[in-house]
């Protein structure tokens, strides 16, 4: 094809069946829209020019890393935070774009992220062809946070923690995000407070 173009594999192609955690176009679309953001046009689209990700499609989340680490490399910073990053402007374009009236409806940061998994991550699961949001379970902490619990094998805790921060600031608030436990030291699941200041 043109230029090099590489249609990667889509999860639904490599063997009739969905990996565990497979990734949605949708967020490589933002992803790239957040590259365009970081970099610039003509660099982000170096980053991509090899690469299709359709709209939609599933794919096997090594494709997501893939592009997090070469967006990482190009920024200078650790995926790590590149991931925050991309949380924090995925929640507050993509998400804030995507379902407008469920931002509408809620308050403040508490409110949305304790309704969070109910009303937006059930509604994609329904509806979205090869959606995977990941299970989270947020409960109140003693009326001044939340605790959210999030499994997933992609080990993508950062990116749940952007998503926190820029939600926050969507409604005009700071909440400090602490990790208690992560799965990445073997622990069985990510588990963040998320606390007034």
């Amino acid at each position: 094809s043109s230029r090099g173009a590489r249609r990667w594999r889509s999860s639904e192609a490599t063997n009739g069946s969905f990996p565990e955690d497979p990734v949605h176009g949708l967020i490589f679309s933002s992803l790239r829209d957040f590259s365009v953001e970081r970099l610039g046009t003509r660099p982000a689209t170096a980053l991509w020019d090899d690469r299709v990700f359709e709209l939609t499609q599933s794919y096997d989340d090594e494709w997501f890393i893939a592009q997090l680490e070469r967006l990482a490399a190009a920024t200078g910073e650790s995926p790590d935070e590149v991931l925050r990053g991309f949380g924090s402007f995925a929640a507050q374009r993509t998400f804030a774009g995507l379902y407008p009236a469920y931002y509408a409806e809620n308050d403040d940061t508490f409110s949305f992220l304790l309704g969070v998994e109910q009303k937006i991550h059930e509604l994609v699961r329904a509806t979205v062809a090869g959606a995977y949001p990941p299970k989270l379970h947020v409960q109140p902490l003693n009326e001044v946070g939340v605790l959210i619990s999030y499994t997933s094998e992609r080990g993508l805790c950062r990116l749940l923690e952007g998503l926190v921060r820029g939600t926050a600031e969507h409604y005009g608030e700071t909440v400090v995000v602490e990790e208690i436990q992560c799965m990445r030291r073997d622990e069985p699941a990510c588990v963040f407070t998320v606390m007034q200041p």
